[in-house]
């Protein structure tokens, strides 16, 4: 009876296991995932792309790496991939940011570069698996006339062209990114959807970061999303399993309180559950902060960058600059009275006073207490250019 009941249990296990459907990805650092906190929150779109698919059904197995062209790939890694998978499998192909570079270790034209593959898709289709190729992403690189350069050559063409040779779908990376790129405009393509930080945003980037190659989180996601929603209007069969296994996504709407203070703001979308969601504004006025406030009209953050994880329902986000009627939590480092302020921490700051309807009164630099000396009235006290809370003289 026993040995009955684990042979059951091995059979039940073993259906669970192979009705997941694997998807391995192949390809550079722009689909890697770049797993080491410190490169945070840098992503390839392949880090992502699982929270689009139930992973009940589907597992996303990322084995792209930095730095590869197709040559150098099927010289070192290939070997392992491919011993891997298996029928029913999904084999995503990725490449040609390296491949274009004259520089690059095991550079290819783009007669060699189709060739490889060609034989990428040839071996996973000899092991039962279905071969789909992808365009490398675009880069964030633009002329003096505020136009988005082209990048890397031929290379991304090439790629359609082995997808018409060698009978795979096929999802244009680099004409979704590079016209999505213009649509939103080059501050946002540089700071929300590639790997550039102004200084402060994150904290393992004191001084900020310039690299417009690769993704950050934001873009990695548009990317991923791209993907899916490709996915499920496809009319191609070979697809269908993966059409069947995405998972729900839910709206994101941002706003802000004027837009007339900003340049810009997060990108409304729709997100998987689980996935983070970055909330981003930046003001005309480079040393002016907001707070964020969600739909409840709660006060959720007080930077400009927030990341939060999506829930499984639709959110609604406020960028905030000119709204003082939501007094802010204090830090324990001060304490506010009615006529000064008390610091506690040993450090210098500077306490803007402002008049109700945003008129500039006084600021001070200060290290441990400020006295406000004004008359009768309302006024807005910020600190470090933070708003903290409305103060009334009698």
């Amino acid at each position: 009876m026993v040995k009955r009941l684990l042979l059951a249990f091995c059979i039940f296990i073993g259906t669970a296991v192979s009705a997941q459907t694997r998807v391995f990805l192949i390809g550079d650092s722009t689909t890697e995932t770049w797993k080491a906190p410190t490169w945070y929150p840098c992503k390839g779109w392949g880090a992502v792309l699982q929270y689009f698919f139930d992973r009940d059904k589907v597992v996303v197995d990322n084995r792209a790496v930095g730095g590869t062209t197709t040559k150098s790939f099927y010289n070192e890694h290939w070997k392992n991939v491919i011993a891997d998978i298996n029928n029913g499998d999904y084999l995503f192909i990725s490449f040609g940011a390296n491949d274009s570079n004259p520089s690059a270790k095991y550079c290819t034209t783009t007669e060699e570069f189709i060739n490889y593959i060609g034989i990428f898709c040839d071996a996973a289709r000899e092991k039962g698996a279905t071969p789909v190729l992808l365009s490398t992403v675009n880069q964030n690189s633009w002329n003096s006339q505020n136009q988005l350069n082209s990048s890397y050559g031929r290379h991304p063409k090439a790629m359609k062209e082995a997808a018409e040779k060698y009978d795979t779908p096929f999802f244009d990376l680099y004409t979704f990114g590079f016209n999505l790129s213009e649509e939103v405009g080059r501050e946002y393509n540089t700071y929300y959807r590639h790997n550039n930080y102004k200084p402060g945003e994150y904290e393992n980037y004191p001084d900020g970061k310039t690299d417009n190659v690769h993704l950050q989180e934001t873009g990695a996601i548009d990317y991923s999303r791209y993907i899916v929603e490709e996915i499920e209007k496809s009319k191609d069969e070979r697809l269908k399993p993966l059409a069947d296994a995405t998972a729900p996504r839910y709206y994101v709407t941002f706003e802000t309180d004027n837009d007339s203070t900003i340049t810009s703001i997060s990108r409304s979308a729709t997100f998987p559950e689980g996935i983070n969601v970055t909330l981003k504004s930046y003001a005309i006025d480079k040393n002016k902060q907001c707070f964020w406030k969600n739909a409840s009209g709660e006060v959720i953050s007080k930077n400009n960058v927030y990341v939060y994880v999506m829930q499984n329902h639709d959110e609604h986000f406020k960028a905030i600059y000119n709204d003082t009627s939501v007094i802010q939590k204090y830090s324990e480092d001060f304490k506010i009275y009615k006529d000064r302020i008390v610091f506690y921490d040993n450090s210098i700051h500077t306490v803007s006073i402002f008049t109700f309807d945003g008129r500039f009164v006084t600021s001070v630099s200060t290290k441990y207490n400020y006295s406000f000396n004004l008359q009768k009235g309302v006024y807005v006290l910020t600190i470090d250019g933070n708003i903290s809370t409305k103060i009334m003289i009698e």
